[in-house]
């Protein structure tokens, strides 16, 4: 079995996010399953990566969408220095 890469996410919004996105160069973009009810607010979630990103780069862009369709300007986290995301 091979390893399995986690993060976290917490919310610290208002608002439940609905959609998590992640590019490593900012322009094609995949998502994460969050469920049916996403992450709510003042929630933490893990997050798994797909086994296909295992020898990709540490450093990600990441965006969120909200349960009012508002979003998350893109930014760039390292998540081999610090597995730990806070939105919010």
């Amino acid at each position: 079995m091979s390893d399995q890469f986690t993060f976290t996410v917490t919310n610290k919004t208002e608002l439940a996010i609905t959609e998590l996105w992640v590019s490593i160069d900012d322009q094609e973009w995949a998502s994460f399953n969050l469920g049916e009810l996403g992450i709510p607010s003042g929630e933490t979630a893990t997050i798994a990566w797909a086994e296909y990103t295992n020898g990709s780069p540490c450093e990600w862009y990441i965006s969120a969408v909200f349960e009012d369709e508002s979003e998350t300007e893109s930014a760039l986290f390292n998540f081999c220095k610090e597995p730990a995301l806070t939105i919010g």
